[in-house]
């Protein structure tokens, strides 16, 4: 059965409170922009995330949301964004350096490890490469606790001695171990690096002239190091498709080859390769990272002709809007197609929504986008990556992981390409 036909809105409950998901990009949109002021994130959501995020900007609302977002803003502009494309370029060709002919790698770990590494070095000032395993494991530590939480017959605080909260506790203090003293040492040396952290340490209240303290500096970092996970299972499942779809392969190379030759890839290319863009984001398709925005009504509303109560918790179906038939033609079928200009064109514009949108868009959208489009531009031009075949299931945590290894053989493919 497709996703359109079980209708724009489904209804049930849990644990008494009433549950409501959206499949219909009308309603999307006044959810999200038309009538945003009477939506909010879930309570849920931050007592879920409570221990990992704290207030960071994807759980924190009003004034603290706005406030933040205001200061994290200059460093996602778009410009600033492109000077970031270099750095992306270079920790891609140094992940691909440790690619010897027919080694074996996991390609879920490799790039989760590339993104890391490049969230750590663009925004924070110091690659993340050595600590890389150890920051991951937790992220995935502390997600699989905050699931079987949301899971869990027992809706006990995270203070319970419960098994899922003591792995949480522990998740949780690997990671602020690392930012702590990420933030002690750039607090002692006073230094203004240009970076995001620089931002968050030096900025001042307009009002009062006070800065932000320690806690809210990890919170914000904790949640921009976050990023690397969406980025990471995106990444993940382009290489999945490109395994079973070697004739996709066949023309993102051609397209490469043609525009960049032995060059490093720039960021001025990027209009030049349409086709390779066009395949990050049929990925992205299939397989949101985002496969749901969760919202909470802060008062009677009425939507699309749908009534939902105050307190009532709606959930956005980015994965089942994404495979609408009437929306997407073949729309289970992996087909970069689906993403050309005139395709886009043809359809509502809420029915690809893998960043969200309004004003709780992601801010890292196009930080996201240059990365995925950098990368596999610069690992199809000089690595030879043969995938496994067979079949991935998903594994949705706060992102729609793949679930397991996806094993690859992989090497040099043209090791004499500069990096200028």
């Amino acid at each position: 059965m497709s996703t359109s036909a079980l209708g724009p809105v489904a209804r049930f409950r849990m644990f008494r409170i009433p549950m409501h998901v959206v499949t219909d990009t009308a309603i999307a949109q006044e959810m999200l922009v038309d009538k945003k002021e009477s939506f909010k994130k879930t309570r849920e959501l931050s007592v879920y995330l409570q221990p990992l995020l704290g207030n960071g900007l994807l759980a924190a609302e009003g004034a603290i949301h706005q406030r933040h977002r205001k200061l994290l803003a200059p460093a996602f502009t778009p410009k600033r964004v492109s000077s970031y494309g270099d750095l992306m370029v270079e920790e891609t060709i140094r992940q691909l350096g440790r690619w010897t002919p027919g080694r074996r790698v996991d390609l879920v770990e490799e790039m989760t490890t590339l993104t890391l590494t490049i969230v750590g070095r663009a925004l924070f000032g110091r690659g993340m490469r050595e600590e890389a395993e150890q920051i991951a494991q937790a992220f995935t530590e502390a997600m699989r606790a905050m699931m079987k939480r949301i899971t869990g017959l027992i809706q006990a605080p995270y203070s319970f001695p419960l098994p899922a909260h003591q792995q949480m506790r522990q998740a949780v203090a690997t990671l602020d171990a690392v930012v702590q003293r990420i933030i002690t040492q750039r607090r002692a040396e006073g230094v203004d690096h240009g970076d995001v952290l620089s931002m968050l340490l030096l900025s001042r209240d307009e009002v009062d002239g006070t800065g932000l303290s320690d806690k809210e500096v990890r919170d914000e970092v904790i949640t921009l190091l976050a990023g690397h996970e969406a980025t990471a299972s995106a990444l993940s499942w382009t290489w999945y498709e490109l395994g079973r779809h070697p004739d996709v392969v066949a023309k993102l190379t051609a397209e490469v080859d043609a525009v960049i030759g032995d060059r490093a890839v720039t960021v001025a290319d990027l209009p030049r390769l349409p086709y390779t863009l066009s395949v990050v984001e049929e990925a992205m398709r299939l397989h949101p990272p985002v496969y749901a925005l969760a919202r909470e009504a802060s008062e009677d509303v009425e939507v699309g002709g749908h009534r939902f109560g105050t307190r009532s918790t709606i959930f956005i179906n980015t994965y089942g809007i994404h495979r609408r038939a009437d929306y997407y033609p073949d729309p289970l079928a992996f087909k970069p197609e689906h993403m050309t200009p005139e395709a886009k064109k043809a359809r509502p514009r809420y029915a690809y929504l893998p960043f969200g949108d309004g004003p709780r868009v992601c801010i890292g959208a196009h930080f996201a986008l240059l990365e995925l489009q950098l990368a596999l531009a610069t690992l199809v031009q000089r690595a030879s990556v043969k995938v496994d075949p067979g079949e991935r299931t998903t594994d949705p945590l706060m992102t729609l992981r793949l679930r397991g290894t996806l094993p690859a053989t992989v090497g040099p493919r043209r090791a004499s390409a500069g990096h200028a």
